[in-house]
């Protein structure tokens, strides 16, 4: 019974840790510092879903006008 006891209190501090962190990081995330340019970079490499993911982050837009914007990127 103890055990049980033991397994529970370290899956509470690690969820504990989890939720002060902020969570795991992803390639998703906005990078500190980025530019248009570095979005336009990313999409002409192949990486659009991000690219709009990363537009939308810094440009405070929904998913349509961040979609056409990475689009005209991708254009020029």
């Amino acid at each position: 019974m103890e055990v049980i006891y033991i397994v529970l209190g370290i899956v509470i501090v690690v969820l504990l840790l989890f939720l002060v962190t902020g969570g795991v990081s992803s390639d998703m995330d906005l990078p500190e510092n980025i530019k248009d340019k570095d979005i336009r970079r990313i999409a002409k490499e192949g990486e659009k879903i991000k690219a709009i993911k990363w537009y939308r982050d810094l440009h405070q837009v929904g998913i349509k006008e961040a979609k056409e914007a990475v689009d005209k990127m991708i254009a020029k």
